[in-house]
């Protein structure tokens, strides 16, 4: 309970190596996380807020041992309706979206560790994922509502930050605050298919990603693209994917499906997996082989892959792209992700 994936990144290893917590505790509600809180506060033991441990950045380590406050037996889904839900921050993100689908609503963005990530975790260490192409990132207005924060002091309180104060912890990795519930906004449970798309030059298939990214009028959820040689980490896959070529994973609204061939063809790809809405949820899951999951595939090859995170500014992120491609070649092997930034569509780097 003292790890989190911080094991990517080749600086953190040894900084954090052999940091571990002296007591684990795991609230079961506001009121008992209260009464650690203003434990660790009077006897100044320090405490180090966790959720499921998916991160990548060391935030879930103890640098000073103390306790562990281990949030995920507090799932409770407070209540549910159109467009908004209240859970408590211990809950699944894919236990979320199993409620609320049930009235055809569903999470707006999640990371790929959806299955086991929870939403306080989430908000406090992630910042977008799958999702991100149509919502943007959670720090943009309107994808937070409210966060129910307990304060560290001598007596805790229990504070309701709602609007633009919900930044304060926002992203904050539990330093400033416990979070103990989320109200956060649901956009509509579409059938979303996954689609892979192969090409043979790299940046055909970005500027395919790109153009699929900016038609507003199709509804996506992902759009991953992978310079050759990733998809050769993804052994379930390698079918689909005839070995040399770039790929292109998509989740995307079955309505657009219809749509999807004419681009496709436009940038001269070929549409080599495509699984339906109804098939989707079973088996393989393509959103695990994007983001994050896609250096962890990788590393079950070749433990010293790591990655490093890019943003390409507007206006010339394709140019800039090209450039980096061509100059690193195979040494930074290209993964992108596209989502939206201000109100535009751009590629994102974890390469």
């Amino acid at each position: 309970l003292s790890q989190d994936y911080h094991t990517f990144s080749p600086v953190l290893v040894p900084k954090l190596e052999g940091k571990v917590g002296d007591i684990a505790v795991r609230p079961v509600n506001e009121a008992e996380v209260c009464k650690v809180a203003a434990a660790c506060a009077k006897y100044r033991v320090p405490l180090t807020v966790r959720g499921a441990g998916t991160g990548n950045y060391g935030q879930c380590v103890p640098l000073h041992g103390g306790v562990i406050l281990d949030m995920t037996r507090m799932q409770e889904i407070l209540w549910v309706k159109p467009a908004v839900a209240r859970v408590e921050a211990g809950i699944k993100l894919a236990a979320i979206d199993k409620k609320t689908r049930e009235i055809g609503w569903e999470i707006r963005m999640a990371p790929s560790t959806y299955r086991t990530a929870t939403i306080g975790g989430f908000i406090a260490g992630g910042s977008g994922g799958i999702g991100s192409v149509q919502y943007g990132a959670l720090r943009d207005r309107g994808n937070i509502l409210a966060l129910r924060v307990v304060t560290l002091e001598d007596e805790p309180r229990a504070i309701e930050l709602r609007g633009d104060d919900v930044q304060k912890v926002n992203h904050a990795w539990g330093i400033n605050g416990i979070i103990t519930e989320v109200e956060i906004p649901l956009g509509p449970a579409y059938p979303w298919a996954e689609v892979i798309v192969t090409f043979d030059d790299f940046m055909t298939a970005v500027k395919f990603g790109h153009a699929l990214g900016s038609a507003d009028g199709m509804i996506k959820k992902s759009i991953s693209v992978f310079a050759s040689p990733i998809p050769q980490y993804f052994h379930a896959l390698q079918q689909y994917i005839p070995q040399g070529t770039h790929a292109v994973f998509l989740i995307i609204a079955e309505p657009s499906l219809e749509l999807l061939p004419g681009l496709v063809q436009q940038y001269g790809g070929q549409i080599t997996y495509e699984k339906p809405a109804q098939e989707a949820g079973k088996g393989t899951h393509l959103a695990e082989f994007t983001w994050n999951h896609t250096t962890l595939h990788a590393r079950t090859v070749d433990t010293g892959i790591t990655y490093l995170q890019s943003m390409f500014p507007a206006g010339k992120s394709l140019q800039l792209i090209e450039q980096m491609y061509n100059h690193f070649g195979d040494e930074v092997m290209m993964h992108l992700e596209f989502f939206r930034v201000n109100g535009a569509v751009l590629p994102g780097g974890l390469q």
